[in-house]
């Protein structure tokens, strides 16, 4: 079966047509290595929500264990997607070069993979949304509520455990012909780690001795943690499936204001995928894009350019009625 690549998000990524086996890395060894690395991402993530969570209501929480938490959170985050998400898989702006590998990092310390899987699942995505070949649509496990529970599990969560690894080769070969990306890409462990240390000392300091230290790892890293990761995973799952739609698409996107809220803006998920190359998600006056902002003041302080918007009339033509 041949399958039409030659595009993604209005610029060329594959310039010739793709068969369904290329779509998959076909290694028992990385897809082994991926699900061993996914349950400790999930477990301790979770683990942490619940120290926390007990240790809130037994012993309360101090505006500075929140500040660490708020401070990480909003810094990692913006890495993903104003870095992973925006800059580099739709290269819906072009930066500094030093900017560029700055949010490559934050994006790492996010601990949501290495950034030429993250970008290569996306893309995938975004070729096959809602459709086979998507590595994370909640449509695609049959009908009736128990494909639907299992549909909603599978793009949520499951997927990171699925026998199905994408082809970065294939899907972020501009990212693998940057030698100092393909660095970032390879020292992710040492991103993690810095992603850990860094609330962890913020904790020490703030808190004092080595509880404050751990503290400031509970909330700067393991909660920042599953905040993050639910948040991401929700636009995975829970936009594909409720929430609003402002313009025709052809999969199952929504947009979710809360979620918008907790993800910087990557709520409007309907607005995303009608345009997937711009840069700002928010398109109403009223939709918060806290990413959009970042990204715009970025390009006043002259670090990044082309920064990509459709046109009104392309919003009206894709507009629902």
């Amino acid at each position: 079966m041949r399958l039409d690549a030659d595009s993604f998000d209005n610029e060329t990524y594959i310039a010739r047509p793709i068969t369904v086996e290329e779509l998959s890395v076909n290694s028992s060894y990385l897809i082994r290595l991926q699900q061993r690395w996914a349950w400790p991402t999930v477990t301790l993530s979770f683990a942490g929500a619940g120290v926390a969570a007990w240790l809130a209501v037994t012993e309360g929480v101090s505006i500075a264990e929140i500040g660490i938490l708020v401070a990480m959170y909003v810094l990692t985050y913006l890495g993903l997607t104003v870095g992973y998400h925006r800059c580099f898989a739709h290269r819906a702006f072009k930066a500094n070069p030093l900017v560029r590998y700055v949010l490559a990092i934050l994006g790492s310390m996010n601990v949501q993979g290495p950034i030429v899987f993250w970008v290569a699942t996306h893309r995938r995505h975004h070729q096959f949304s809602d459709v086979p070949g998507d590595p994370h649509s909640p449509h695609l496990h049959g009908s009736g509520f128990r494909g639907s529970v299992e549909g909603f599990f599978h793009a949520h969560i499951g997927w990171l455990f699925a026998a199905d690894m994408t082809n970065t080769a294939l899907y972020a070969r501009d990212l693998l012909r940057d030698s100092v990306m393909r660095r970032i890409n390879r020292l992710y462990l040492v991103w993690v780690m810095l992603g850990l240390l860094i609330p962890t000392l913020a904790g020490a300091l703030l808190l004092g001795g080595v509880g404050g230290a751990l503290r400031g790892l509970l909330w700067g890293g393991l909660v920042r943690g599953f905040i993050a990761y639910h948040a991401t995973w929700a636009l995975n799952s829970l936009t594909h499936v409720v929430g609003k739609r402002d313009f025709n698409t052809q999969d199952h996107s929504h947009n979710i204001g809360w979620l918008a809220m907790l993800t910087l803006g990557e709520g409007w998920h309907n607005n995303h995928h009608a345009f997937p190359y711009s840069a700002v998600l928010g398109l109403k006056w009223w939709q918060l894009d806290v990413s959009a902002i970042v990204i715009r003041m970025l390009k006043a302080l002259g670090l990044a350019w082309d920064v990509k918007v459709p046109l009104k009339k392309a919003r009206e033509v894709m507009a629902t009625a």
